[in-house]
């Protein structure tokens, strides 16, 4: 027998439970956190193909699993605050029926605001952006009794309007799934900022004008559709255990970076330029241009075009 082959498969079944306990509700985990530490994958890995006695790869494997609940455990109890010197207001409601926490939030849109930023912590749930609203932002969270903060911080024409958990811990019981719909003004230039663990995440973002998306995903499924427009929109991807799609129109042109470890990747009408590198026919020429950077492990990617 292979030790290999063993190491492997204890290491996919504990995953898989993992799993299994999170989608039963049995308890919530952070696989946000998780997510973030999948460079230890590749260490296992590698003490696994290691040419010495199972003695040592068992030890060094012990090693590793243990600094990698010491770093999750120093994440999840010490995350950092970010410190702005935006000013913010926020306004929410919640009504707490058989411990099931509903929220309404939204934000008065006006014309001074020409650029605006999503950041969202997004985690064990259904997460959709689709459809406008004539409100800078509407959106609605009901289905579990995990709570969320809303703010919205403005300076000189830009907003940032900033969703995250309000408690990060691991939390014991049965929980049913969180529903998030948000909906967003067209009229701003629109940055987004998602770090999406174990949740599902689908963003229609066909009717704005988007600049930039930086993506972390961890065991996470994420579709994101675009739409046409003037403006070079830049998208970077930091994943591990994750499947991604990406939707762009026919006619825009897109460039292709990608540096993966353990993925399945399928950009199909793109051109390889060289290793990890791709571009649409006449990526040059185009008057849109999408500029995507992926950087992933243990993942499956696919762009499409419509």
């Amino acid at each position: 027998m292979k030790h290999q082959n063993v190491f492997w498969g204890i290491l996919l079944i504990a995953i898989g439970t993992l799993f299994l306990f999170d989608r039963l509700d049995i308890f919530e985990f952070e696989w946000r956190l998780l997510g973030k530490l999948w460079p230890l994958l590749i260490i296992l890995w590698g003490v696994s193909i290691l040419p010495v006695k199972s003695f040592f790869k068992i030890t060094l494997a012990l090693l590793v699993a243990g600094l990698g609940v010491y770093m999750y455990a120093q994440n999840a109890d010490n995350s950092p605050s970010k410190n702005t010197t935006y000013d913010y207001s926020y306004d929410s409601d919640e009504v707490v029926e058989d411990s099931i926490v509903s929220q309404t939030f939204s934000y008065a849109y006006t014309s001074d605001i020409q650029q605006a930023v999503l950041e969202l912590e997004a985690a064990a749930g259904v997460y959709r952006l689709d459809g406008t609203t004539g409100d800078l932002i509407r959106a609605e969270k009901r289905g579990s009794k995990m709570a969320f903060n809303f703010r919205v911080e403005e300076l000189d024409g830009e907003s940032r309007v900033v969703i995250s958990q309000r408690d990060s811990k691991v939390t014991l019981g049965k929980n049913k799934t969180t529903r998030f719909d948000i909906m967003l003004n067209t009229n701003p230039q629109w940055s987004f900022d998602l770090d999406v663990g174990a949740a599902e995440l689908n963003f229609d973002l066909s009717p704005y004008k988007v600049a930039e998306i930086d993506l972390d995903g961890g065991a996470a499924a994420i579709e994101i559709r675009l739409g046409e427009q003037q403006l070079p929109t830049n998208i970077k991807i930091d994943a591990a255990a994750s499947a991604i799609v990406i939707k762009i129109p026919a006619s825009a042109g897109c460039r292709i970076e990608s540096s993966t470890v353990l993925s399945s990747k399928s950009f199909k009408d793109f051109e390889k330029q060289e290793s990890g590198s791709y571009e649409t026919p006449s990526f040059e020429a185009a008057s849109q241009q999408i500029f995507i950077d992926i950087d992933a492990a243990v993942s499956s990617f696919e762009v499409k075009r419509y």
